[in-house]
């Protein structure tokens, strides 16, 4: 069974392997460590929560050794939509920064 990651709207935006994230299409876009979310390039992303990744304030933003990619898995189906998790309506996604260039971390 695929385990999904939502936006925070509820659309199915990519799915779990181990620790690691890949989008819809099987691209692997990073990895999870605990409640921290990272790029493959060591960047820090976000929190996981509730199957999101979001932009919650976190006491460690902090970048992380990069690892190598794993392999490209099959692409999933798309999921269905799940209803939002309006508790974490507060908190903006933060799955497309999986994508971008690392971001800025805040002076530590």
């Amino acid at each position: 069974m695929t385990m999904y990651v939502f936006s925070t709207a509820g659309e199915a935006v990519g799915f779990v392997y181990e620790s690691f994230i890949y989008d819809l299409d099987g691209v692997p876009l990073g990895r999870i460590l605990g409640s921290r979310v990272h790029r493959l390039d060591g960047s820090y992303v976000g929190e996981w929560v509730n199957d999101m990744v979001v932009d919650k304030a976190a006491p460690y933003r902090r970048a992380i050794s990069p690892v190598f990619p794993p392999p490209r898995k099959n692409p999933v189906g798309r999921g269905v939509w799940r209803r939002a998790v309006l508790e974490h309506g507060k908190y903006p996604d933060a799955f497309g920064w999986l994508y971008d260039q690392p971001m800025a971390l805040a002076a530590e």
